[in-house]
């Protein structure tokens, strides 16, 4: 028998070796493969109910259980449309494939808007999946519904909705389950890959892992947006702004900073949506979120890069909050303040300033000078608002102690019981 050669021998180890490397790489790039699925998944699940729960909150709740016929949306038609206009701006601003409501009249569900706009028949006969049935029951729901022979397979959200108690419908958000499955095929082609050849397997596996971290962050901050930014006009809503003021408390009570919290109400507001119409009034709250976003050069930025958002949020309906940090002096509070009334005229607003005589009611409160629980500092700055409107409107004011005595509403600790937001 021919013994092998330290040549065969050494081969062999080679082989073995790459053999061993080759196995463990595949396993661990399907083990990270698998576990960016189901992270995709969850954020997939996360996307669509955040966008069924704002698709619901476009609707006239009234108005969606009236319709029970072509002949009822027909008779409503510049209000149907209307609605079904921002649902399609909603589907194109979240990338979504399809957002539709759904109703059951004398046992058959029905489509009563639906965003598709190659099929505009109205009261299409629909049947149910799972995943909507759930809906039906009151569970906020996620699935797959699988409708390969017609449509493809989608992701699906679907979110009751309310009216006095019961449910009249539900509203429900597809995507296209493209990306799950292109995931899942990328990991098999990538495990080939690698059992062909251990060093492109190697670099290939880095693009790839690259690739769909991109993916999966770009994903990530499109389903951040919308669960955390007002639609209308673009700024931090007040979930957002209650986890920005937790973080900025806790490091300005570190660090021995200081900030300066404006609570801010559109005067009038009420009599422009009246007056001119909802669309003015949306107009009115965008050019006022851009106006407050760029105001102060020196205004902190929230997690988006530098310049992307001022501290500024919308937290009501005609209800807007600016923080400037590094302010300490009632003086400086004064002045941006006043610099916030001064500068209020544009000539997108100018128009509704005259004829509805539209101002800003500002209520001021320093932290930590006036308290370091942010929670009581938002009560403070909603006294001094008050106290703004009740002087005249169109003003700002100081908290001062005094006001907390005069309001009933405030507790000896600070705590209000009227309302934190107001819509």
């Amino acid at each position: 028998m021919q013994k092998r050669g330290p040549h065969n021998i050494f081969i062999l180890l080679v082989i073995g070796f790459s053999i061993l490397v080759i196995g463990i790489t595949v396993f661990i790039t399907l083990k990270n493969t698998s576990d960016l699925i189901g992270f995709l998944e969850q954020n997939i699940k996360s996307g669509l109910i955040s966008t069924s729960v704002a698709a619901r909150g476009l609707l006239d709740v009234d108005a969606f259980d009236s319709y029970n016929s072509v002949e009822d949306i027909l008779n409503d038609k510049e209000a149907y449309e209307k609605t079904l206009e921002n649902l399609r701006v909603l589907k194109r601003q979240t990338g979504v494939t399809y957002i539709y409501a759904l109703k059951i009249i004398d046992d058959r569900c029905y489509f009563v808007f639906d965003t598709d706009e190659e099929d505009e028949e109205l009261f299409t006969e629909y049947e149910l999946y799972p995943v909507h049935e759930r809906a039906f029951l009151g569970e906020d729901a996620t699935g797959i519904m699988n409708v390969v022979d017609e449509y493809g397979s989608f992701n699906t959200g679907a979110v009751p909705i309310w009216k006095d108690g019961k449910i009249i419908g539900v509203m429900s958000t597809d995507i296209e389950d493209k990306y799950i499955q292109e995931s899942r095929a990328a990991s098999q082609r990538n495990a080939l890959v690698l059992i062909v050849s251990l060093i492109i397997t190697l670099g290939l596996l880095s693009v790839l892992i690259t690739v769909q971290l991109k993916n999966v962050r770009k994903l990530q901050d499109n389903l951040f947006r919308m669960a955390n930014y007002d639609v209308l006009t673009g700024l931090p809503n007040r979930q957002y702004l209650l986890t920005y003021l937790i973080e900025l408390s806790e490091k300005a009570l570190t660090r021995g900073e200081s900030f300066v919290f404006l609570l801010i109400d559109l005067d009038n507001f009420k009599q422009v949506n009246d007056g001119a119409g909802h669309d003015a009034g949306d107009m009115l709250l965008h050019a006022f979120g851009e106006y407050l976003n760029n105001i102060h050069a020196n205004s902190k930025a929230f997690r988006p890069p530098a310049g992307a958002l001022n501290v500024s949020a919308r937290i009501g309906g005609d209800e807007f909050v600016q923080i400037v940090t590094g302010v300490s002096t009632v003086e400086e509070a004064r002045m941006i303040a006043q610099k916030v009334l001064d500068n209020f005229s544009t000539p997108s607003v100018e128009k509704y300033v005259e004829k509805y005589k539209v101002g800003l009611s500002i209520g001021i409160a320093l932290f930590p000078m006036h308290t370091d629980d942010y929670n009581v500092l938002i009560k403070y700055a909603d006294v001094a608002m008050y106290n703004a409107k009740r002087s005249g409107k169109n003003r700002y004011c100081l908290y001062n102690s005094e006001m907390s005595q005069e309001d009933p509403s405030i507790q000896p600790d600070g705590s209000s019981d009227r309302r934190q937001y107001r819509h």
